[in-house]
């Protein structure tokens, strides 16, 4: 569009300037020096990543963590967004007494062993857990933590899929 309108202005000179003149052949070397400005208009992405915000149960967990860390995971949370990944803080402050329930799982009461510590960094707003959602519904197993954990460490986070003795890809947290 911009050549175009480079040829029009060109055009117009050569006929205001009370010369009668001829315009060259098209051809590369006689082509107006004009070259097009770049487009500064923002792509979708980054209109979408600057309208971005977390839902609501993620700040709710959120609210709940270190600042830095706050701001940290809002920050991994847009990013994968803008990746068209929906993550969620499904977790983030714990008490001891939530925890010990936690850890109580699969040993002394119902349901599947969850955590494997009663020193969780969870306690203290040092931890959050992600989760990732398709539509309503919790994806528990997606190579999409592995991108998850990639975001995350280049933030500085501490990525519990990085974990030798048990993984737990979920887990992110303030170095110590």
């Amino acid at each position: 569009m911009k050549l175009i309108q480079c040829y029009l202005k060109r055009l117009l000179d050569v006929f205001t300037s009370g010369r009668r003149q001829t315009l060259p052949k098209s051809s590369p070397s006689s082509q107006p020096s004009c070259t097009p400005a770049p487009s500064t208009r923002p792509n979708t992405s980054e209109i979408k990543a600057s309208q971005w915000q977390a839902d609501p149960r993620s700040e709710k967990n959120l609210a709940t963590v270190k600042p830095e860390l706050a701001k940290l995971g809002r920050e991994l949370l847009r990013r994968l967004a803008a990746e068209g990944l929906t993550f969620k803080v499904t977790s983030g402050n714990r008490t001891k007494e939530e925890q010990a329930a936690l850890y109580a799982q699969g040993r002394t009461a119902p349901g599947p062993r969850v955590t494997w510590t009663m020193k969780s960094r969870h306690i203290g707003g040092r931890a959050i857990d992600l989760t990732l959602f398709s539509g309503k519904n919790p994806v528990w197993e997606s190579r999409y933590y592995d991108r998850a954990g990639e975001v995350g460490k280049e933030l500085g986070l501490v990525w519990g899929g990085d974990w030798t003795r048990t993984k737990d890809k979920p887990h992110f947290e303030l170095p110590a």
